[in-house]
């Protein structure tokens, strides 16, 4: 049993960059859109997010208790999201829930929870864009391993089959390196050139033109990934389609009178220096009045 499992029972608290408890009471009225995920990999749909609504304000809960999600339990993570973002939803009133993790998104889809009780938005791995894309038919899906092995997926890929070659490659590597490389350091990928070597021949990686990047956090690496797969073409990142679903139904409830605001809290105080230094490089701060 996941030993995070125990601290479900308690109420989650939140905290600020600085260490302080996040205060939801300066948020009242604010109506944020709320973006969720255990680490920096939901940054890529908050950023189309802020493209498509300039005046919304955003505020980004980052798990990093239970950071990563991809190698536990997806029954675990489902009762785990629902309780921060119950906990969450007590003490604000988001315009919108965008959970911004794959891994997390496909344990509530799956295991059954009230995924419209909330104005929730999902972000899954999208194989038919893919397919529909792909000229010759030979495509990578790059996940963590929670999403490969999910029952939502794998129905997806052996229908995906039936037309085209289709090589799901589980990785938790992914997830670090992209994390290690937003808080500012240079992360070797040689590991994970090695684990594509045991999946693909050089053959058959060279015949790749198309990637579908199954989690938020791989966009932030595809300049590393190029070098990897050279002859793709077209890289899947569902973040742009899912901040356009979110835009449409969401432009008036998120629109904000005062300058919108982008902050941050999270679930642990651990490492927070380096999860700040990656949000503020991205325009994050610590509350509203910063």
């Amino acid at each position: 049993m996941d030993a995070h499992i125990s601290t479900l029972a308690t109420i989650p608290k939140f905290w600020l960059g600085d260490e302080t408890v996040f205060d939801s009471a300066q948020l009242i009225n604010s109506r944020p859109i709320v973006v969720f995920d255990s680490g920096v990999g939901g940054l890529t749909v908050a950023r189309q997010l802020e493209k498509l609504l300039p005046n919304a304000n955003i505020l980004y809960v980052v798990d990093n208790d239970w950071f990563p999600y991809g190698n536990k339990l997806g029954s675990a993570v489902a009762q785990r999201v629902e309780q921060l973002l119950d906990e969450l939803c007590t003490q604000l009133r988001p315009s919108a829930i965008v959970v911004a993790c794959n891994t997390a998104s496909i344990a509530i889809i799956e295991n059954g929870l009230d995924q419209f009780r909330y104005n929730c938005f999902f972000v899954t791995p999208p194989i038919d864009e893919a397919l529909e894309i792909s000229e010759n038919k030979n495509i990578v899906l790059l996940a963590t391993p929670s999403t490969i092995e999910s029952r939502h997926i794998i129905q997806k890929i052996t229908k995906a089959k039936m037309h085209a070659k289709i090589w799901p490659i589980a990785t938790q590597a992914l997830v670090t390196l992209s994390e290690t490389k937003l808080a500012g350091e240079n992360p070797s990928f040689a590991n994970f050139a090695e684990l594509i070597d045991h999946h693909l021949t050089k053959e058959q990686r060279l015949s790749v033109d198309t990637v579908i990047l199954g989690c938020t956090h791989f966009p932030h690496l595809i300049d590393d990934l190029r070098k990897i797969f050279p002859t793709a073409e077209n890289w899947i990142d569902p973040a742009n389609k899912l901040a356009s679903q979110v835009a449409s139904l969401t432009k008036k409830k998120a629109a904000s009178i005062n300058p919108p605001f982008k902050i941050t809290t999270f679930t642990s105080k651990h490492e927070l220096t380096k999860y700040q230094k990656a949000f503020s490089n991205n325009g994050f701060s610590i509350s509203p009045n910063h």
